[in-house]
């Protein structure tokens, strides 16, 4: 039988089993010797195996015929389901698939557990829910798995390991199992990285064509990003430790033909644009109503906010005012003074509260002008600069918004790359945040994470394929990272404890892109547009101006003023009430001066 084998880098929360079984192999070999994640099967099923795994966003690569290490077999208690921490991080499955009748004696088995006769009569005992789920792969995959688990060890038989490499079973196993079970197996043998062994070819493509490139840190650390693989990042410390200029020397190397979205609060990342970065302030060049996301999509943004940066719990009468009002409004401003007229109009008192607590959370968001209007994603090496947004809230919302849109094109096939969430502390842990970024890993697109805490940033940005930790005395960082304090605490500048997924962690200092440090050092914080306090001066409603404000009505608007409007620009300024027949309105002054103010007119 010829066997096909695969080097592949593979998210930890990837289904590799259940893959596996959707190709229709009859058996299969998933093992980690130290030298990443490798897997094999009979080349009639290597094809369509290659072609699931690089619709999930996977990259794997054919590798010639290892030899393996010498290994031994372990026992595994028939229980379902199996720990998940049973396997080590070196070892290994190799497992016979089985369908048909093999598949009802094990679900057969696994309900006879739950038996029992009270009075005479047979009845279903309940199952823990992680036995159901054990139960229902079975059933979902049609299919159970005869498993043998083993550990590579250099006392034990190299017999063994040169029949394992040819997919031959041994003559005993330990039963047969679920393909949760299997996943359940492999879950730490999985955690060693890619697999290093590649063809030459296939290296010098990936180099060739920009789809790699490495970043040396320190003559001890290099960082390599590849397309296709997990390139999650976090830095995490706290203020002027270096973490930024670090970021930034990172960006600095990416090559031309990555799309980078940097989402940066404060605008120090624009200096960015001397190393091939387009600068696009949000608000100004950048626009991203939540509501063309869909109601679904606006809910998970407005909730994200509450959640993450108030620390509140969504309700669920909030939740089921919030998408009644999002379900027939066009933007944010619409959906307040529906929920407005909810307040004024319910007779219920829980209902009215809860109304009257979402407008409080609403308002600061309504005079955000990166809230209105529709921009498609930037594609290509982009700053998005939020320093012209006023409010902490609506900075929040407005990443929330991008991060969503990533997720919406990359799940269409649309954006592949990179996003860097800096002070990543803003969007807090919350739900949306950390499905977004767990589904994000599926489709080709890594999130680069840097904040100030561990107990701020979401669970699925900590857990990163590279981690830098700085300089800080945050108590939840050292809670998690050095319980003693022994480390973090003493690091100078640019000093960072870096952790690698399979590699041991280790202290380094780093090295820094001069032409960024000098950057860093004229850097000075732009003003966020002083909306409200224009409005104020002229009268008007803060949320038109906010709705009427952006480079396309301030053009239309002088084009109006000096008699050379087209019949598209009238319209245009009518919707937005710029203008009463020939005259200018107030609300057209007030976005006039903005405009002055952002330097676009």
């Amino acid at each position: 039988m010829r066997v096909a084998w695969f080097g592949a880098e593979v998210p930890p929360t990837e289904h590799v089993a259940t893959l596996l079984i959707a190709s229709g192999t009859d058996r299969f070999l998933a093992a980690n010797w130290g030298e990443g994640f490798a897997l094999a099967l009979p080349e009639g099923a290597a094809g369509r195996f290659a072609e699931l795994v690089e619709s999930r966003g996977w990259r794997v690569w054919r590798v010639a015929p290892p030899e393996l290490p010498p290994l031994r077999f372990y026992d595994v208690l028939r229980a379902w389901p199996v720990p998940e921490d049973l396997a080590p991080v070196r070892g290994g499955v190799v497992a016979e698939v089985r369908r048909g009748r093999a598949m009802v004696r094990v679900l057969s088995a696994i309900d006879r557990q739950y038996l029992a006769v009270a009075s005479g009569v047979l009845v279903r005992l309940p199952m823990p829910p992680e036995v159901e789920r054990a139960r229902e792969s079975l059933i979902v995959h049609g299919a159970t798995v005869r498993a043998f688990p083993f550990v590579f060890d250099e006392r034990s038989s190299r017999k063994f390991a040169r029949k394992v490499a040819e997919l031959k079973l041994p003559r005993r196993g330990s039963g047969w199992f679920t393909p949760l079970d299997v996943e359940r197996l492999l879950a730490r043998v999985r955690e060693g990285g890619g697999y290093r062994q590649r063809p030459k070819i296939a290296v010098m493509a990936v180099r060739e064509f920009g789809l790699e490139f490495s970043v040396r840190l320190a003559d001890a650390l290099a960082l390599t990003f590849s397309e296709k693989q997990d390139n999650s990042l976090l830095l995490c410390g706290a203020p002027g430790t270096g973490k930024s200029i670090v970021l930034d020397t990172l960006l600095a190397a990416v090559p031309a033909s990555w799309n980078v979205l940097v989402l940066d609060p404060t605008g120090e990342h624009a200096v960015l644009a001397k190393f091939g970065y387009r600068v696009a302030r949000a608000g100004v060049e950048v626009f991203l109503n939540p509501l063309e996301l869909g109601p679904a999509g606006a809910f998970d943004v407005i909730a994200g906010v509450i959640e993450g940066y108030w620390r509140e719990r969504v309700s669920p009468i909030v939740a089921e005012i919030l998408r009644r009002a999002l379900q027939a409004s066009k933007n944010l401003a619409e959906a307040y003074d529906r929920i407005g007229e909810l307040l004024e109009k319910s007779g219920r008192e829980d209902e009215r509260n809860a109304a009257a607590a979402l407008l409080r959370r609403l308002e600061p968001l309504l005079t955000c002008p990166a809230l209105y209007g529709l921009e498609l994603l930037p594609r290509g090496k982009v700053v998005i600069d939020m320093s012209s947004i006023e409010s902490e809230e609506a900075k929040t919302a407005f990443a929330l918004t991008v991060l969503h849109a990533v997720y919406s094109s990359a799940k269409l096939g649309r954006w592949r790359g990179v996003v860097v969430v800096d002070e990543a502390d803003r969007l807090g842990d919350c739900e949306v945040v950390n499905r977004i970024c767990d589904e994000l890993r599926k489709y080709s697109v890594s999130v680069w994470a840097a904040g100030h805490s561990l107990a701020r940033i979401a669970r699925k940005l900590t857990d990163a394929k590279y981690q830098l930790y700085f300089a800080t005395t945050d108590l939840d960082t050292l809670r998690v990272i050095d319980p003693r304090g022994e480390v973090l605490p003493r690091l100078g500048f640019a000093q960072a404890l870096v952790r690698e997924r399979g590699a041991r962690e280790r202290v380094i200092s780093l090295s820094l892109n001069t032409e960024v440090l000098r950057s860093k050092a004229l850097f000075k914080p732009g003003a966020p547009l002083s909306l409200t306090a224009v409005a104020a001066r002229y009268g008007v409603s803060p949320y038109e101006l906010a709705v009427a404000f952006s480079r396309e009505a301030c053009e239309a608007l002088l084009r109006f003023l000096s008699g050379a409007a087209t019949q598209e620009d009238l319209a245009f300024l009518d919707e937005l009430n710029l203008r009463r027949g020939r005259e200018a309105t107030k609300l057209s002054e007030a976005c006039l001066e903005l405009c002055r103010e952002a330097g676009i007119c």
